[in-house]
């Protein structure tokens, strides 16, 4: 009580200036470090998270791109395989014989050589007999002899089944390899003759450690992140930094990855260590781990930068109002109470306030920083949003773009056999239906055509898997000239016929039908994609359109894909609906908006053909 008495007597015998200040300055200090506080702690969780999300996204893209690579090596091992089998059944001469051995050598170095043309991302490959004479694709000039007393072969030999492909460590030796300096990740894998059973020997292919790193770079230079991949052992397998590779990684990392990992159920985990953002990205194929470093201090220097700006805007304003505490103690009650108010609807979360800067003293300088701050952070919260928007976009465009590439291996496959069998015609249309199919699709990366094109993608579509399976479907188009011009998002109709065929007719064990139809209901163009093939009950329909059924992920996200994307370029009233009865066949309909009387510019809808 006493010392509450002290302090009223003592701030009643103040001059109503130094009442202010008494009053204004520590509140004016606490509203900007409040502010200060506030805003660095928004910026610097918004661009942590802005960060993780497109590091997690980098890293899918990376693991695509890793996968893609292995992948191919694997493909190459097999034809590799097929092509020694053929070779050794074709070759007439007496291997015995010392020129026959050279000829065959060459006949073998000539026949991978030319397999690797076609996968460039196999950079050599060792074919070693059974009798141990080593076959490489490339001039050697180390000591192949080290194959036999590395335990190569053994392992090979020790797979399970001679179809397993097996994948050694990346490792640097001065065999099996053209470059002894690079380090290399191996293959291996048995090669028997297809009619007998016999071996004939095991086949290696080599991929440098540079063909996984080159794709490892940040593509955000404003905050430089390090990618690189370490193996089981804890070792860098690959990175952009090549003093460390096959080093052991970083004791904390190791540490923080534990023995088996912490990944089970996640693709991805980030934490903080000394002052970096570590994301940690699972490859199951290989067991390996894709580690990312990017540095928080780099991160939030903008962030550091605008608390350093309100430090200074607040020590100005601390100045100014010293000098001008007569002017102040009559003029600054109205103006704290707006930016009060201003600042209060900061901290409840409104970002979107304005204080009405009426003079230009230290109270109308604190309004236009803080108005300029705000209205920053607000910007910035837009940027975030259209960028979520963009992304959304991105991802639906790119769900669309997809087209699976067992799709272009067996048309490539068909039009193989096509040849072989000389039903060259055939063949011919099937080339130019798969020419056609994909010149429409890429389309210069426009998301919108007019119907008249979707129509010829699909019917392009549908060619090819006619002739695939010619006894499944047959197929009728027909698109009204009046609505040819309608727009409608790239690839709506493909996923559907597909669906069709792959889930509706090759199990209706009949030849069945798909009639693609267009027309004008209540206002709106409806596009249908009609089939006599199974069906389904009412459950799988609602998944379907949900786009949560397990039981058919790939037709659920494709007709999710589309419905999407037709809300997301036309509005919510459109989209897409099913309607299907087991046993008889289903019918999904696609709502369009029809075209404006006003002529529309065809070139933002379709883009070039040339």
């Amino acid at each position: 009580m006493k010392y509450t008495a002290f302090i009223r007597k003592w701030f009643g015998r103040l001059r109503f200036k130094s009442k202010v200040i008494a009053i204004f300055l520590p509140l004016l200090i606490l509203s900007l470090l409040i502010l200060g506080v506030l805003s660095s702690h928004l910026f610097s969780r918004s661009l942590i998270d802005r960060t993780t999300r497109n590091v997690a996204d980098e890293s899918q893209l990376i693991l695509s791109r890793t996968d893609y690579i292995l992948r191919s090596a694997e493909t190459a091992a097999n034809i590799m395989v097929t092509n020694i089998n053929r070779l050794y059944e074709s070759y007439p001469g007496d291997q015995a014989l010392p020129l026959e051995r050279v000829r065959f050598a060459n006949l073998m170095q000539s026949r991978l050589s030319t397999d690797l043309s076609i996968f460039r991302e196999v950079d050599a490959a060792v074919f070693v007999g059974t009798d141990g004479t080593v076959y490489p694709s490339y001039t050697s000039g180390g000591d192949e002899g080290g194959i036999a007393s590395s335990g190569m072969l053994e392992r090979v030999k020790g797979a399970d089944s001679y179809g397993i492909s097996h994948w050694f460590d990346m490792d640097k030796r001065s065999y099996l390899t053209p470059d002894p300096a690079a380090a290399v990740l191996t293959l291996g894998k048995m090669v028997i003759n297809i009619d007998s059973g016999e071996p004939l020997g095991t086949l290696f292919l080599m991929i440098k450690e540079e063909q996984l790193s080159a794709f490892l770079q940040s593509s955000d230079p404003a905050a430089p992140k390090a990618y690189y991949f370490i193996d089981g052992q804890k070792r860098v397998v690959a990175a952009a930094d090549k003093s460390s590779l096959l080093q052991p990684v970083e004791p904390g990392i190791a540490a923080e990855i534990g023995e088996d990992g912490r990944l089970p159920d996640a693709a991805s985990f980030s934490y903080k260590d000394n002052g970096n953002l570590v994301t940690v990205s699972h490859y199951g194929r290989m067991d390996w781990e894709l580690i990312n470093v990017v540095s928080l201090k780099l991160l939030t220097a903008d962030v550091r930068q605008n608390v350093r700006l309100t430090t200074l805007v607040g020590a100005l304003c601390l100045v100014f109002s010293l000098f001008g505490a007569n002017i102040l103690s009559r003029m600054v009650a109205s103006p704290l109470e707006r930016l009060t108010r201003a600042m209060r609807q900061v901290v409840s979360g409104d970002l979107r306030p304005v204080a009405a800067a009426r003079t230009e003293d230290e109270i109308g300088t604190i309004a236009e920083a803080f108005n300029f701050m705000v209205g920053r952070v607000g910007e910035l919260l837009d940027e975030v949003t259209e960028e979520q928007n963009r992304k959304r976009e991105y991802e639906l465009a790119l769900i669309s773009a997809q087209i699976k590439p067992h799709f272009l291996y067996n048309t490539l496959d068909t039009i193989y056999v096509l040849n072989e069998l000389d039903r060259n015609e055939e063949a011919r249309d099937t080339t130019k239906a798969l020419a056609d199919f994909y010149r429409m699709v890429l389309n210069k990366g426009r998301e919108l055509i007019i119907l008249e094109k979707e129509a010829r993608i699909t019917d392009d579509y549908l060619a090819i898997m006619q002739i695939r399976y010619p006894d499944v479907f047959r197929y009728e188009i027909d698109i009204p000239p009046e609505l040819s011009g309608t727009p409608i998002p790239k690839l709506s109709l493909q996923p559907l016929v597909e669906n069709a065929i792959y889930h509706g007719l090759k199990k209706k064990g009949s030849k069945g039908f798909i009639r693609i139809q267009a027309g004008i209901i209540a206002g709106k163009v409806i596009v249908q994609v009609t089939d006599n093939g199974v069906g389904m009950d009412g459950e799988r329909t609602a998944a379907i359109m949900s786009g949560s059924s397990q039981e058919d992920e790939a037709r659920s996200i494709g007709t999710y894909s589309v419905r999407q994307r037709l809300s997301l370029y036309f509005g919510e009233e459109y989209g897409l609906t099913v309607r299907s009865t087991a046993g008889e066949g289903t019918v999904v309909e696609l709502s369009l908006p029809m075209l404006a009387n006003e002529k529309r510019d065809e070139q933002d809808v379709q883009g070039d053909d040339c």
